[in-house]
């Protein structure tokens, strides 16, 4: 099977529901919003600033969706 743009697959009615992830990789920290099943990536070199963007994301969202507690490295 080739590969193709998301939106042209097959999804049937499985859309993501709006949302707001924030996930840390390699000392950068990745904002994930979706919104009417369109998936946006910022990304932000400053933990603060991330939070601050993503707050604001799910303000315009309406989200009650909190991000998961950050992990604590040894």
């Amino acid at each position: 099977m080739a590969a193709k743009d998301l939106d042209e697959r097959d999804t049937g009615n499985l859309r993501c529901p709006d949302s707001v992830e924030i996930t840390e990789n390699m000392g950068e920290w990745f904002v994930r919003v979706v919104r009417d099943g369109k998936v946006e990536i910022t990304v932000f070199q400053v933990e603060a600033y991330a939070e601050s963007f993503a707050a604001g994301q799910r303000a315009g969202l309406n989200s009650v969706r909190k991000p998961p507690a950050p992990s604590i490295k040894a």
